[in-house]
């Protein structure tokens, strides 16, 4: 005697699927874990930059190369006994200690200047240092 019952019938195919869903699952996951090492790493901006001055003012030029974000960028001057760093503040709470980007965006991109308004006249023998948190992308030295 043979039982046929109706409820049996899709048991196997259901446990087929979902092998086969698990199996998906697992070499996804063995695929992806094995190409995350070849995604390209983070790198730090790469910016072509032209100083000018004059004997209160430094403006950095953005010349060429990539973009950076306006509120990661400072500007450090000062000789060996002494240095100021400069930030960038949308606000303008601290014009003593704060960059002032043109034109006034959040990034430095292609053709953007940043100037440094000086409290005092420049020697000429202060260093100017353009950096991020992690890099450093421009020094320059004053020339008077």
């Amino acid at each position: 005697m043979q039982h046929n019952r109706t409820g049996d019938l899709g048991v196997s195919e259901v446990v087929g699927e979902m092998l086969m869903v698990a199996l998906v699952i697992v070499l996804l996951s063995v695929f992806s874990a094995a190409l995350y090492n070849y995604l390209p790493t983070d790198r730090d901006p790469s910016i072509a930059v032209k100083m000018t001055n004059d004997t209160r003012n430094i403006t950095l030029w953005h010349k060429g190369g990539d973009w950076a974000k306006a509120e990661d960028l400072s500007v450090i001057v000062g000789t060996e006994d002494e240095r100021k760093s400069y930030r960038y503040n949308k606000t303008y709470t601290n014009p003593d200690a704060q960059i002032l980007m043109v034109p006034d965006k959040d990034v430095f991109d292609l053709g953007s200047n940043i100037t440094v308004r000086m409290s005092h006249d420049l020697l000429g023998n202060e260093s100017v240092k353009l950096v991020t948190p992690h890099t450093v992308i421009f020094t320059g030295r004053i020339s008077v």
